[in-house]
């Protein structure tokens, strides 16, 4: 990802209904099967900016991992230094093996050439029996010019994420489709940038909302956070999966 949208994405994470909404649903989850604890070793891989780490802290003692460059210089100049979020990539994280109880990647197995190598590398870093829990971007045919200014890889299916947990050491306890309210415009949008000349500047990642219309689409993401506190979902523009550390 390039510099402009690391900054974009760093401007976008305060408000902008798609993450405020995806922290909703992270908390709920999290609470669900972990509990209000404070008392948790967490790892947050591909941290970004650092703003989920100060939900993340809600559960325990949180650091981080960013690769060298725009989102590491962004976490620096927010007062994060190294021993909070380190430099480091999702498949070589500069940390032993069996240091935290948590570890959270939101977004960021799409980026790796090889995604296998990613889940086996936040294995080794889980304590016996920890968590992991991770988003990605769901479907192939939601592909757009969104994918290709955050330098996504690919998008998944469920069970593509279920297979590759199971395969790589851990044993899924959830996984469901989320940001599934907002699917049927989010669908629209891509069919109508396939149509039309482009509705926003080329290359960018987010599309500006009004205040209006990010405010419904937030509220629309806090009911679903509390609907996936009951059941799965079916469809989504993301994937939600929640795993525990296999052994053998």
């Amino acid at each position: 990802m390039d510099a402009a949208e690391q900054a974009r994405m760093a401007r976008m994470e305060e408000e902008y209904w798609w993450h405020v909404g995806r922290r909703y649903l992270i908390r709920r989850t999290l609470e669900h099967y972990i509990g209000k604890t404070g008392s948790l070793d967490i790892l947050d891989v591909g941290c970004g900016s650092g703003r989920n780490l100060r939900l993340l802290e809600q559960f325990g003692t949180v650091r981080g991992v960013e690769p060298p460059g725009p989102g590491l210089d962004n976490c620096r100049e927010a007062g994060l230094n190294e021993d909070v979020v380190s430099a480091g990539f999702a498949d070589q994280i500069p940390h032993p093996d069996n240091s935290f109880d948590l570890v959270t990647s939101f977004d960021v197995l799409e980026h790796l050439d090889d995604d296998s190598a990613g889940v086996q590398e936040m294995r080794r870093v889980l304590r016996p029996s920890g968590f992991l829990l991770i988003t990605v971007p769901a479907y192939r045919f939601l592909w757009s010019t969104h994918d290709e200014a955050l330098g996504h890889r690919r998008r998944y299916v469920a069970s593509e994420i279920h297979n590759l947990l199971n395969n790589n050491g851990f044993q899924v306890v959830r996984r469901t489709y989320a940001i599934s309210f907002a699917l049927p415009a989010i669908v629209a949008f891509r069919m109508a940038q396939g149509l039309f000349p482009p509705m926003h500047e080329k290359g960018a990642s987010y599309v500006e909302v009004n205040a209006s219309t990010n405010w419904l689409l937030t509220q629309a993401l806090k009911v679903e956070s509390r609907i996936l506190g009951r059941l799965d979902l079916p469809v989504g523009a993301s994937i939600l999966a929640l795993a525990r550390r296999h052994e053998d």
